[in-house]
C-alpha cells in the first residue's frame, strides 16, 4: 500500500461485504494474506494491528471507538461520532484520558476541500464583518414510509451482531447496510449525515469548536407510518453567545449542501463545487500576517494521510478532526433532532451539556443499549 501501509484484516458481520472487501485487498496487495473476521474483537485483539478504521452504522462509532482505544490502537472512525450526546461525551473523556490519536472523518476541515478552511479563516479574521448569521442548507431524506412486515434473517447476515447496542427488532432489508440510516434506533437520519459535515463548517467558522449554542429551536417532518422515522422539511435555528444564528433548513433535491456566512459588509458562501461572495473580491483575499490561520499549520493533508502521519509522529495534537471537535459537532445535530422531537424552544447550556430547564429533553441526550 501506499507509503508502506498494509491492511492485514477486515471485519463484517454480513459475509457477502466481508469476503468482497478481502478480495478488494488481496487484489491490491497481490497476496491472500488479508484476514477476514466476523467479531471486530477479534481485529483488535492482534498485536501486528496497529490502527483501525470504523466505517459501520452511526450505533456502533462510539462502542467500536471505545474498545479500539481501550486496547491501545489508534482510530478513524466515520462521522457523526455519537448516536447520542452523552456517548459521545464519555468517548471524548476516555481518548482524553488514554491521549489516544482518534481521527474523525468531517473531511471537509482537511486538504480535500481546502476552500472551506479558506472561507472560515476569511471569516474568523472579520473579512464579512461582524458576523451575525449563518445558513447552512443539507439534503434532507425521509427514507421509505412503505408498510413492512418481519422477514427471515438472511443466511450470510449475522443480524444480533449488527443490531449490537441497539434495541432488538425483527429483522427487514430496510434496516439494514444503507437503509440504516433513516431509522432512528440507529442513525440520526441525514440531520446526523449531511448536518455532521456543515454544521462542522459552520462551528469552524464561529471558532465554537470548545462551545455550543445557547438556544435551539426546530421542526421537522417525518414519515407518518413504516420503519423509517428520521426527520426531514429541516428547520432548526441555533443561538450562540453573541447573537450569532446558524439557520439550518433542508431540501429533498439532490445536492452536496452549502454554508453562507453573512457579515455586517458581505457575506461568503462555501460548498464542495463552489466558493463565492458579496462582494466578489472577498473570496480573492490573501490573509495578512497578523491574521488567524486555522490549524495544525500543516494542513496539506487528507484525513486519512492526517491521521497516518499523527500515528507516525505520535502527535494527536495534529488531528485536523479531534474528538473534541467531532463531539461538538455532532452535538449540533443532536440538538436539531431533539429540537424537533420536543417542537418548543430549548436552551442548552453547552458546559454542562444539558437543557437547565427541560427535563425530558435531557432524558434524549441518553440512550439504554443492549450489552455487546
Amino acid at each position: 500500500m501506499a507509503g508502506g501501509d498494509r491492511v492485514v484484516a477486515v471485519c463484517d458481520v454480513d459475509r457477502q461485504h466481508r469476503e468482497a472487501a478481502k478480495q478488494k485487498i488481496d487484489t491490491a496487495s497481490g497476496n491472500r494474506d488479508c484476514a477476514a473476521y466476523v467479531d471486530y474483537r477479534e481485529v483488535l485483539a492482534r498485536e501486528d494491528v496497529d490502527a483501525v478504521i470504523i466505517a459501520t452504522p452511526d450505533h456502533w462509532h462510539v462502542p467500536m471507538t471505545a474498545a479500539a482505544v481501550r486496547a491501545g490502537k489508534p482510530v478513524f472512525v466515520e462521522k457523526p461520532l455519537s448516536l447520542f450526546i452523552h456517548e459521545g461525551r464519555e468517548l471524548a473523556h476516555l481518548v482524553h484520558r488514554y491521549q489516544a490519536i482518534v481521527q474523525v472523518g468531517n473531511q471537509q476541515r482537511s486538504s480535500e476541500y481546502d476552500r472551506f478552511r479558506r472561507a472560515c479563516e476569511l471569516v474568523r479574521n472579520g473579512y464579512v464583518g461582524d458576523l451575525r448569521t449563518v445558513e447552512v442548507h443539507i439534503l434532507a431524506r425521509l427514507g421509505s414510509n412503505r408498510p413492512w412486515q418481519p422477514q427471515a434473517i438472511p443466511e450470510h447476515l449475522d443480524y444480533d451482531r449488527w443490531l449490537g447496542p441497539a434495541p432488538w427488532s425483527p429483522y427487514h432489508p430496510d434496516r439494514v447496510h444503507y437503509q440504516f440510516r433513516f431509522v432512528s434506533d440507529y442513525s440520526g437520519g441525514d440531520m446526523t449525515n449531511w448536518g455532521a459535515h456543515h454544521l462542522d463548517i459552520a462551528q469552524w467558522g464561529l471558532g465554537a469548536d470548545d462551545a455550543g449554542p445557547l438556544h435551539v429551536v426546530g421542526q421537522g417532518r417525518r414519515n407518518p407510518s413504516g420503519l423509517h422515522d428520521v426527520f426531514a422539511d429541516i428547520h432548526v435555528d441555533y443561538r450562540f453567545e453573541g447573537g450569532v444564528t446558524i439557520r439550518l433548513r433542508s431540501t429533498e433535491e439532490r445536492g452536496t449542501g452549502s454554508v453562507r456566512f453573512i457579515g455586517s459588509e458581505g457575506w461568503i458562501q462555501v460548498s464542495r463545487e463552489a466558493f463565492f461572495s458579496d462582494p466578489p473580491s472577498l473570496v480573492d483575499v490573501r490573509l495578512g500576517p497578523n491574521d488567524v490561520r486555522l490549524g495544525p499549520i500543516d494542513r496539506q493533508d487528507g484525513q486519512l494521510a492526517n491521521w497516518l502521519r499523527c500515528i507516525r509522529t505520535r502527535d494527536p495534537r495534529a488531528l485536523n478532526t479531534p474528538v473534541e471537535i467531532g463531539h461538538r459537532s455532532a452535538v449540533l445535530c443532536h440538538l436539531g433532532n431533539i429540537a424537533m422531537e420536543r417542537r418548543t424552544p430549548l436552551h442548552w447550556d453547552p458546559q454542562q451539556e444539558c437543557f437547565p430547564q427541560d427535563e425530558l429533553a435531557n432524558r434524549m441526550c441518553q440512550r439504554a443499549t443492549r450489552p455487546i
